[in-house]
């Protein structure tokens, strides 16, 4: 049986960075107890777009970003397109999870309880 190979993808440009390469560190150790063999890639050093690179190379991507380009969309938008499998949510339900008005908006269409809320911009 192949061994998987897992890319992690942390770090990135966001102000979340630390925590990104924090939550990396401990995905690579959990992946390696798990016997898969793991490459790292950081949107911090190569932009998204090299990501590329691993579609032939990889089984699926852990996405371990935090914060802007890595839950909101953009990072899941690079894998799409280049077809690489990955782990969380898509590119559209990461988009709505970071802006908290459309959120709301779609917790009341649900009925959802939700506390009120007012935007300020």
């Amino acid at each position: 049986m192949k061994q998987k190979k897992i890319l992690v993808v942390q770090g990135g440009i966001s102000s979340e960075r630390e925590i990104s390469l924090r939550s990396g560190k401990a995905c690579i150790r959990a992946l390696k107890q798990l016997k898969k063999k793991v490459i790292v890639f950081d949107p911090g050093k190569e932009h998204l777009s090299k990501i590329k690179i691993y579609k032939t190379k990889v089984d699926l991507i852990f996405n371990a970003l935090h914060g802007r380009d890595g839950e909101d969309g953009k990072a899941q938008s690079y894998f799409e397109y280049f077809k690489i499998p990955y782990t969380h949510s898509g590119v559209i339900s990461s988009m709505n999870a970071m802006d908290k008005i459309i959120s709301k908006e779609i917790f009341k269409k649900n009925n959802l309880l939700t506390p009120s809320y007012i935007s300020i911009n």
